[in-house]
């Protein structure tokens, strides 16, 4: 059963990052790391979603828990990225082979804090 929690907060993050519960507005401010309400708001988005399947795994504490990091870990990871576009511009062309190094790597930070969060609650 352990395995399946893990399994449903790597759909979480799926369905967080990239279908339409990721807003036009939030992945505008994505793309810089700013304004921070519209990513704060992607992270609660991601927080909420780990929050349920965490509550139905572990009950309401956990959830709370997972929630909160889930959201303030999200926000930190996808406003630094942002951010690396700012300073790199040369990062947002899909074309830059240093633009999937920083994409790699973004989605790499996510996998451990979720894997992060699966082994402190097991």
């Amino acid at each position: 059963m352990k395995e399946v929690y893990l399994m449903l907060l790597f759909v979480a993050h799926f369905l967080g990052d990239y279908t339409h519960l990721s807003r036009p507005f939030m992945l505008k401010a994505k793309a810089t790391g700013s304004p921070v309400l519209p990513i704060a708001l992607h992270g609660a988005v991601h927080g909420v979603l780990m929050g349920f399947i965490t509550l139905w795994f572990y009950g309401t504490l956990p959830a709370l828990a997972v929630f909160a990091f889930q959201a303030v870990t999200h926000m930190i990871i996808d406003i630094l990225k942002g951010r690396l576009n700012v300073w790199f511009p040369s990062l947002r062309n899909a074309a830059n082979i240093y633009h999937w190094y920083v994409f790699g790597f973004d989605q790499l930070l996510h996998a451990t804090v979720i894997v992060g969060i699966y082994s402190v609650l097991i």
